[in-house]
């Protein structure tokens, strides 16, 4: 029976989120998915209370002007550009934990931290906070999942599992040990404070013992008095000016203390600047767009002034084939003339090529070689596919019909390879065959292909990471 079979004749209470690697539906009662997508947006809102808790700690780090106040001013940085990546991860880790309701085989049990360390002061914090609160959520989710057995491993809103996704969204940002510990117990301390409510919503939502529904609003409203236009043309005009100043006030933070070139300033004063008062606007300042729209400016202006080290290099290579197709998003959304969006992106093409080819005289000339003949059969080339360095990221079409951006994040012992999101976490597996034939038929893509990026800044890239792989010379 195929997807859209299942899907007609399931019943309504039961969604499927997924199929797996056999192509078979993986189904979840429509209660617990309706519970994950409310823990989530909960646990999101607390992520960024914990976030602004621990940037107003480190910003005071950083003013003591000790010899340690640059590295937590760096770190304060750090925490800013990833925090939607930090989000990615919280959201996909919860995801990966409620798969384990329908699939305990297809989800490792969260470690248990060493003695002494900060994740074993989080995990102690998180079970002495819920400690009457997880049975019964634990009781709940059991009976509410039919043929799997729900103890409090499985459990993914339980001590454990909460505190390990708490230590991986820690880990995404790279900071210094004191600012990495300082960011844990602020998400810790924040999470702690609303784990047992979330357990009491959990056996509400799961039970139905919840209060009744709120009666729906009236069927119509008229505005046709005079006075209420004006009251409503005046709102609206203050919400935009507030909007427009809650973007000012983020550009300037994202600016303070770094000189981007004047074609990333511009862009980002001008263009990006409207795309993030549209979102404002229509999805509003605590919406996940908003902070990826955001997020994407941060990495923006970090991907043009990072550190000249090897470290720093590498990791820049593996970012602008995803970071631009992410800017073009962004442009085409806010500019509607697609020779002026094909423009910019040629501008940040030249500005990325004259930054990875300085100082190395064999890249530059490498560069200016015309291999366009050869690119164009290498992506139907099973051996190239098996031969991609792991980072290397592609656009595939899912199980659902929907283009997933992936980073290959390496090869099962059987071959396959083996993708990942920004989050880490797996998204899906493909053979060289199926991935070489994907290519060949339009279903997947290298990010760094020609149809975005030009061919020099391609080359170099390709080159680049084959030499972190040990695949070039």
């Amino acid at each position: 029976m195929s997807e859209a079979d299942m899907s007609e004749h399931a019943p309504d209470n039961v969604v499927y989120l997924a199929r797996t690697e056999r192509g078979q539906g993986r189904a979840i009662p429509g209660r617990v998915e309706r519970l994950r997508r409310h823990i989530e947006g909960r646990l999101v809102g607390t992520l960024r209370q914990g976030l602004e808790e621990a940037q107003e700690q480190l910003h005071q780090r950083a003013n003591r002007g000790d010899d340690e106040a640059d590295t937590y001013r760096r770190d304060m940085q750090m925490v800013r550009l990833h925090r939607h990546d930090m989000e990615e991860v919280l959201r996909a880790g919860l995801e990966y934990r409620f798969a384990g309701l329908i699939d305990p085989a297809s989800v490792d049990p969260p470690p248990l931290p060493a003695d002494g360390t900060p994740a074993a002061r989080t995990l102690a914090h998180l079970r002495s906070r819920t400690r009457t609160t997880t049975e019964p959520a634990t009781r709940a989710l059991d009976a509410a999942i039919p043929r799997v057995r729900v103890g409090e491993p499985l459990n993914p809103l339980a001590p454990a599992p909460m505190a390990d996704l708490l230590l991986r969204v820690q880990q995404r940002p790279p900071l210094s040990e004191p600012a990495r510990e300082l960011v844990l117990d602020a998400l810790g301390r924040a999470v702690g404070r609303v784990l047992p409510d979330l357990h009491r919503e959990a056996v509400t939502q799961l039970t139905g013992e919840g209060p009744a529904a709120a009666p729906g609003a009236p069927a119509s409203t008229t505005f046709e008095e005079e006075a209420r236009h004006a009251a409503r043309a005046v709102r609206s005009r203050d919400r935009v000016e507030a909007a427009r100043q809650r973007v000012g006030e983020e550009i300037e933070r994202c600016l303070e203390g770094r000189r981007p070139p004047g074609l990333i300033e511009q862009l980002i004063r001008d263009a990006w600047a409207r795309l993030l008062l549209l979102v404002h606007l229509g999805d509003g300042p605590d919406s996940e767009n908003w902070v990826r729209h955001c997020a994407v400016m941060e990495r923006l202006v970090w991907s043009v002034d990072t550190p000249p080290d090897e470290t720093s290099r590498r990791r820049l290579v593996l970012e602008i084939p995803l970071l631009l197709h992410e800017v073009a998003d962004g442009l085409r959304q806010v500019l509607h003339d697609p020779f002026e969006v094909s423009k910019l992106l040629r501008a940040l093409e030249a500005e990325y090529l004259r930054c990875l080819t300085r100082n190395d005289p064999n890249l530059a000339r490498f560069s200016a070689n015309d291999d366009s003949a050869a690119a164009t059969h290498r992506e139907g080339d099973v051996r190239r596919v098996a031969a991609l360095p792991e980072g290397t990221w592609m656009e595939i079409l899912g199980a659902q019909g929907e283009r997933l951006r992936a980073r290959l994040a390496g090869h099962a012992p059987d071959g396959r390879l083996i993708f990942a999101n920004r989050a880490g976490f797996k998204v899906l597996e493909r053979s060289t065959e199926e991935l070489a034939a994907a290519v060949a038929n339009g279903q997947a893509k290298l990010l760094d292909d020609h149809e975005l990026l030009n061919d020099g800044l391609s080359r170099v890239i390709r080159r680049l990471v084959e030499r972190r792989a040990g695949h070039g010379e």
